[in-house]
């Protein structure tokens, strides 16, 4: 299974999460980011966003292992 975790702005576009904050996804072998991804509302929003997968960022192309934490966060601006 994949842990799916969205944080600040972005909670609204994910599924329901459970009581740690997260939704889980079935793994199946070859899934990437963006097949995660596309199991949630994340494409309705024009908030720029970074995806983290056990704490290190990818893409959408990166390669899922079973177990995987995918957190997505909004990106920060300031000065």
């Amino acid at each position: 299974m994949v842990k799916l975790k969205f944080l600040a702005s972005l909670k609204e576009y994910a599924p329901a999460p459970d009581s740690a904050g997260c939704f889980t996804i079935e793994y199946r072998p070859g899934m990437t980011v963006g097949d995660a991804l596309g199991k949630t509302d994340i494409s309705k929003t024009s908030i720029k966003f970074s995806v983290l997968v056990n704490n290190v960022r990818k893409t959408p192309e990166d390669v899922l292992q079973d177990g995987d934490v995918v957190t997505v966060m909004p990106l920060l601006a300031g000065g």
